[in-house]
């Protein structure tokens, strides 16, 4: 479930190049909106998930380090990250930065589930057993919030194109 606001990307990149501070002030009052679901979601991450989860475990493949889940860095993980970029399908984005945190997130999604994914699931059903969870508690007051701030952005650049005009 994710709110799409079409031209906002190109709305707010105008904003950039004419009046900066509006922009900034839209990304600030944006990262408040979502503050109830990232905080949900900082909380949500228990200490006692599976035991082997504790110890340190490389991908085999990559040789990238997947564990230690930790508690404290799941939490700190949960981040807001803001873009302009057509790199990105999102202007706002909640994510989850701690590799472990993520892992015990998802998996277990696909049909070909692993004892690991069937183990996390036998605890909380996936997909996304904290972050998607997080946002859908919230859905409602934050798209309510973000549609009032994007009202209030597509305003002052009515008002500034009536100025141009003139």
């Amino acid at each position: 479930m994710t709110m799409q606001v079409q031209g906002l990307e190109s709305t707010l990149k105008v904003l950039q190049k004419i009046q900066p501070e509006v922009k900034k002030q839209f990304f600030k009052d944006a990262k408040q909106i979502v503050r109830p679901a990232v905080d949900e979601a900082k909380n949500a991450y228990r200490s006692d998930y599976l035991s082997g989860m504790s110890r340190a475990w490389k991908d085999k493949d990559r040789g990238i380090l997947l564990f230690p889940y930790n508690q404290s860095a799941a939490s700190k993980g949960v981040a807001v990250q803001t873009s302009l970029s057509k790199k990105q399908d999102a202007v706002l984005t909640i994510t989850q930065k701690d590799i472990g945190a993520s892992i015990l997130d998802m998996a277990g999604k696909r049909s070909n589930k692993r004892n690991f994914g069937s183990n996390l699931t036998a605890i909380s059903d996936p997909p996304s057993r904290v972050m998607w969870r997080a946002y859908e508690n919230n859905a409602g007051a934050i798209e309510a919030e973000m549609q009032k701030s994007v009202d209030e952005v597509m305003t002052k650049v009515n008002a500034l194109e009536k100025l141009v005009i003139l």
